[in-house]
């Protein structure tokens, strides 16, 4: 299984593609998660927090490791 971690390093290597609709109440739950999983790929205190969280909280890291391998599904296609 992968870690974590090295999900979250190869997630920070894709490139991220804005909805193509700049009106954020347009967007789908799936592109409003999109954006919020990329805003903290990009800020370190989010990626650090969020590991720190899975770890006191281990079933919040199979959420979190879901909704990562979605994210990267999505944009490395």
């Amino acid at each position: 299984m992968t870690k974590l971690v090295d999900m979250i390093a190869f997630a920070r290597t894709i490139q991220y593609i804005e909805p193509h609709n700049p009106n954020v109440d347009t967007w789908t739950s799936d592109e409003l998660l999109y954006k919020s999983i990329n805003i903290a790929l990009v800020n370190d205190i989010q990626i650090r927090a969020s590991v720190n969280i899975c770890k006191s909280f281990p079933f919040l890291k199979i959420i979190y490791k879901t909704i990562l391998s979605k994210y990267i599904k999505n944009f490395t296609l």
